[in-house]
């Protein structure tokens, strides 16, 4: 099978690069999957789960946040605020991060603290989902 260069960056870190098989990525309106030779793309990552195939055969899931991903030529670039392994999340942190952005949600704030427990929600939440789904459960959050 054809190979496709793929590089996985963060402010934290560069999380992958090196040859991929497929990459299956959220942006706005769902799913979207590349493989080698896809077209030329530039879309908006949304908060979910990302997965890719190394060469091997091995997939890999991790949790990301928002970002951009751009496919040029047989290079694909993923630039997001945040990406976790499953092993990497600490559930015990994230459901803290969750009940204390519900708290601020329910309490008057201004527009930008409230866009910010907004922000601070979606990830506890998505970094919840990302490991419960790595753990086989797939139980209500």
């Amino acid at each position: 099978m054809n190979t496709f260069h793929l590089e996985i960056l963060s402010p934290e870190r560069q999380f992958y690069k090196g040859e991929c098989l497929s990459l299956v990525i959220p942006i706005s309106d769902g799913l979207i999957g590349i493989m080698a030779n896809h077209s030329p793309l530039t879309a908006a990552i949304q908060d979910g789960e990302l997965t890719f195939t190394k060469p091997s055969g091995e997939k890999t899931v991790c949790a990301v946040t928002n970002g951009m991903v751009d496919v040029t030529g047989n290079v694909v670039k993923v630039l997001c605020e945040s990406v976790l392994l499953p092993e990497e999340i600490d559930e015990e942190k994230e459901r803290r991060s969750k009940d204390e952005a519900l708290l601020q949600l329910k309490n008057k704030q201004g527009h930008k603290d409230y866009v910010l427990s907004k922000l601070a929600l979606a990830k506890a939440v998505n970094n919840l989902r990302v490991k419960q789904h790595s753990k086989g459960k797939n139980t209500h959050l």
